[in-house]
């Protein structure tokens, strides 16, 4: 029984540590390293792309559909208008640099729906 427990406790402890792991990979970013990272990007989401440019206009494109909207940084978060709207919704973001030739940017709202996207920098 004593080592039933143990094997338990081991793999409890691996399974703690790969979640704790994957979590710490994920990081908050501030103001000055979302413009930076995205000025002049691309993301590449799930089936959508959107591209950032270095002048506050960015482009949006799922399917068929293609929307040309405004972005910001505002504080530590990224913020966009897409008209017809007049009103600008913001988000939190948070990058995952473990592996350096798939980082992903996670944008995060008030409500907690997070969308995540591959990150492909200015020149790359």
């Amino acid at each position: 029984m004593a080592g039933h427990v143990r094997t338990f406790l081991l793999a409890a402890g691996l399974l703690s540590a790969a979640i704790v792991s994957a979590a710490a990979a994920e990081v908050a970013m501030k103001g000055p390293e979302i413009l930076a990272d995205l000025r002049g990007a691309h993301v590449q989401g799930d089936g959508w792309s959107q591209d950032f440019d270095d002048g506050g206009a960015t482009s949006y494109a799922k399917g068929d559909s293609h929307q040309i909207g405004r972005w910001d940084v505002r504080g530590d978060q990224y913020c966009s208008l897409w008209p017809p709207s007049d009103a600008w919704a913001c988000y939190d973001m948070t990058i995952d640099s473990s592996n350096p030739d798939h980082e992903q940017v996670t944008w995060i709202s008030a409500e907690g729906s997070r969308s995540t996207a591959h990150l492909i920098r200015k020149g790359q």
